[in-house]
């Protein structure tokens, strides 16, 4: 467990530096200044602790290697004690919000990552800054917003709560893999659950328009390899008779040091009406250069993603039931051929954790390109204190790179049948417990068959 005093320390001094306090005057970079108390002092926090059991299949699953071998275990970045089996994983998060002045804040959220390896390497936590940013409304202009500093940003256009393409402060780098830079037709970031997220540094501007607004994103995600991304989304509400929501454009520019200089352009909107129907959806196209080829030249970008669905919130049997159904493709493009000197795998910074298995950043597989899934999807609360839900996901390769791209056991497509079950048990206002457990059966393109199995329990106390 995190040693007391080491907590409490640190929450003091970063309390103290945020609050203040009546001080001398002292030299910055920006020259001398007087800080004063703050105005307000908000402290909140997430505390969760979550018993994980994944089967023995799980540590093998492995795609192509892109030249007809076997590639490694998507799993093999895990230390060998959690790679499969029961292991606990403990978190912790806490938020200091400071109002120094009438539209200023400063923000500090610190937690442990979210890595069981490293959690649980000499049993101590670690613990490390999240987000570090001054929010500043009415900058300069009053309907220009700015949050500056260690900045998270989430795009989803969709609002299911899944980023397909975007969400800076929770993803890996887009390039951070072993076949980075090279065309070798296979998903890129697979870290299956070892979580790697970026600190992206930068600035986000809201420009108010009225009934529509700007998003102006400039951030440095890495200064390592020198990864950098540039975008604006416009956004705008949606009037479709019956149905109204919301529409969103986007334009965004990434780079980095090994030649990468990849432009996404696309939107996504969601409307919904009063018969309890949801029709969403989210498009991207993806040119420009994805890196450095063997030999001479670059590679060329040329891929896609989307994103299409409906719910249908059912009339309620009772006042309290809220069922619902959720019928939904994703897809995400993928190379073809690997010494063609074009790459067809979707890069992204998503954070899609819908199915258990497949796609679950923290604890599953997390696949992140050149797959489509079908999902089928429902749920309702049972009481007041208890609500579950049930998925059903087929899913497959988009390409399987002439037979490399999948486990070369049999070279199927197929990444298997997934059946998924979640359930949230609402102790107190505070408290609360979650069960997710999935099985993936015909897993063929992973070379392990059926039975890959992921379960968690997790209790979350939110102050």
């Amino acid at each position: 467990m995190i040693k007391t005093y080491n907590v409490v320390t640190l929450i003091a001094f970063v309390a103290t530096l945020l609050v203040g306090g009546v001080l001398e005057a002292q030299t910055t970079i920006g020259g001398d200044v007087k800080p004063k108390r703050a105005l307000r002092l908000t402290i909140s926090g997430d505390l969760s602790l979550s018993f994980v059991d994944r089967s023995s299949s799980f540590g093998d699953a492995a795609l192509g290697d892109g030249s007809g071998g076997a590639g490694s275990p998507l799993a093999a970045n895990w230390a060998e004690p959690v790679r499969d089996g029961f292991f606990i994983d403990p978190i912790f998060q806490i938020e200091l919000d400071a109002e120094v002045s009438e539209g200023v804040n400063a923000l500090i959220s610190l937690e442990t990552p979210f890595d069981a390896s490293e959690n649980l390497r000499d049993g101590q936590l670690p613990l490390g800054v999240d987000e570090a940013k001054i929010s500043w409304k009415g900058a300069m202009n009053p309907d220009l917003n700015l949050e500056m500093g260690l900045v998270h940003y989430d795009l989803d256009l969709a609002g299911n709560g899944h980023p397909m393409f975007l969400s800076l402060g929770n993803s890996e780098s887009a390039f951070d893999n072993p076949n980075a830079g090279f065309d070798v037709g296979t998903p890129q970031s697979s870290s299956a659950g070892l979580v790697d997220s970026l600190n992206p540094s930068g600035v986000v501007g809201y420009y108010d328009l009225g009934e529509n607004s700007v998003d102006v994103l400039m951030f440095d995600l890495s200064s390592l390899n020198d990864e950098s991304l540039f975008g604006f989304v416009y956004n705008m509400p949606l009037d479709a008779g019956d149905y109204s929501g919301e529409m969103g454009f986007t334009f965004v520019n990434t780079k980095n040091d090994g030649g990468s200089d990849l432009f996404t352009f696309g939107g996504g909107a969601n409307v919904s009406g009063e018969d309890g129907l949801k029709f969403y959806g989210e498009l991207y196209l993806q040119t420009g250069d994805y890196g450095s080829g063997v030999g001479a030249g670059t590679i060329d970008q040329d891929a896609h993603a989307f994103l299409a669905g409906v719910r249908y919130d059912i009339p309620e049997i009772d006042d309290d039931s809220a069922p619902w159904i959720d019928v939904s493709i994703w897809d995400y493009s993928g190379d073809s051929d690997s010494a063609d000197g074009k790459n067809g795998n979707f890069v992204s910074y998503e954070f899609n954790n819908d199915t258990v298995v497949l796609e679950d950043a923290y604890y599953g597989l997390d696949l992140d390109t050149n797959y489509r899934a079908f999902k089928f999807k429902g749920g309702m609360n049972l009481s007041p204190e208890w609500s579950i839900q049930a998925m059903y996901a087929y899913a497959y390769l988009n390409s399987n790179s002439g037979g490399f791209g999948s486990n070369p056991s049999n070279n199927s497509d197929k990444l298997g049948d997934e059946f998924d079950i979640r359930a949230t048990y609402r102790a107190t206002d505070f408290l609360t417990f979650h069960l997710n457990a999935g099985t993936l059966q015909n897993a063929k393109a992973l070379g392990v068959g059926s039975g890959v199995e992921v379960m968690t329990l997790t209790s979350e106390v939110r102050f």
